[in-house]
C-alpha cells in the first residue's frame, strides 16, 4: 500500500464520516483481514484468535459508547470514532509495507500485527475531548474501560500488558523519549519501543499529510476550545503547525521512512521557517 492508497482511504472515510458510516467493528475487521488470514495450523492460532475477538468486542465498544455520546452531542469533535478509523487504516498500512520491507510471504496474520490493531483500536476509548493533567491519565482511562473485554476473550495475560503498555506509549509528552530509545535497537516488530512508535506513528499520520492538515487541526482546535480557548487558536497558528510538526510529527520505523512521511515533515518545516 502506498501513502497516496492510504490518503484515498483517508478520504473515503471522511467522506463517509457521520451519515454514512459503517461502524468501527467492520474498518477493524477489514483491517486485519487485509493483513492476513487465521489457519488453524499455524502456531499460536489460538491466541491469534483471542486476540481478534477482543479487538472486535474493542471495536464495537468504541462504536457503541461514542454513539451514545454523539445522540448527546458529546462526541469529541477530533477523538471521535472518525480519528480512530483513520488510526486504524494508517497502521494497516505501515504493517503492509512492513511486511514488503521484511520481505513476508506468509498469509498468516502475525500476532504482533494483531496486537498492535488491537491496542489502536481502544487507544482512546472513552475519550471526553479532555487533556491530560498528568502523564498517561487519559491512556490510563482508556485502558481501563477495554481491560474487562480483553479478559472475557481469554486473552492472554502477556498480551493485555502489551496492550496496556501501547496504550500509555500514545501519550504524546512520550514520543521523543521513545523515538530516541528505538532507534538505538534494529526494528522488531516484537519490539516494546517499536511498537510503541509505529502505533504513535499511525496515530498522527494523517495530520503530517498537508491535504488532512487544515480539517483535523481545526476539529482539534474545536475540541479544545471548550477548555482551552487560547491553546485552542493556537493550534491554528503558523507557529502552531511548527511545534506539531517539530514535536510530534516524528517518523522512525522502516515503513514510515519507506512512505517518505519524515521527508514530508522537513518539506514542509522548510517552506514554514
Amino acid at each position: 500500500m502506498s501513502i497516496q492508497v492510504l490518503s484515498e482511504k483517508i478520504r473515503d472515510l471522511q467522506s463517509n464520516w457521520p451519515d454514512h458510516w459503517i461502524g468501527m467493528r467492520d474498518i477493524f475487521k477489514s483491517c486485519h483481514e487485509r493483513l492476513g488470514i487465521v489457519s488453524p495450523f499455524d502456531p499460536g492460532s489460538e491466541r491469534v484468535s483471542r486476540l481478534i475477538a477482543a479487538g472486535l468486542s474493542v471495536a464495537n465498544f468504541v462504536e457503541h459508547s461514542n454513539k451514545k455520546m454523539a445522540r448527546n452531542d458529546r462526541e469529541p469533535n477530533y477523538h471521535s470514532r472518525l480519528h480512530t478509523a483513520i488510526v486504524l487504516e494508517s497502521l494497516t498500512a505501515l504493517l503492509i509495507e512492513q511486511r514488503k520491507i521484511d520481505k513476508i510471504t506468509t498469509k498468516s496474520l502475525l500476532k504482533e500485527e494483531i496486537l498492535l490493531l488491537v491496542a489502536m483500536a481502544g487507544h482512546d476509548a472513552g475519550h471526553d475531548g479532555s487533556r491530560n493533567s498528568s502523564i498517561c491519565q487519559l491512556e490510563s482511562r482508556s485502558f481501563r474501560l477495554i481491560r474487562p473485554l480483553l479478559v472475557a476473550a481469554k486473552c492472554d495475560p502477556r498480551d493485555i500488558y502489551t496492550i496496556k503498555r501501547i496504550i500509555w506509549g500514545t501519550d504524546p509528552v512520550l514520543y521523543e523519549k521513545l523515538h530516541t530509545g528505538a532507534q538505538t535497537t534494529e526494528f522488531a516488530l516484537n519490539h516494546p519501543a517499536w511498537q510503541a512508535v509505529i502505533c504513535q506513528e499511525s496515530d498522527i499520520l494523517a495530520s503530517a499529510i498537508p491535504e488532512f492538515e487544515k480539517e483535523l487541526t481545526r476539529s482539534l482546535a474545536n475540541e479544545w476550545r471548550k477548555l482551552d480557548p487560547i491553546s485552542a487558536e493556537g493550534l491554528m497558528s503558523r507557529g502552531g503547525r511548527i511545534y506539531f510538526l517539530t514535536h510530534y510529527a516524528k517518523f522512525s520505523s522502516p515503513a514510515a521512512l519507506s512512505f517518505g512521511l519524515q521527508k514530508l515533515v522537513d518539506h514542509q518545516l522548510s517552506n514554514l521557517q
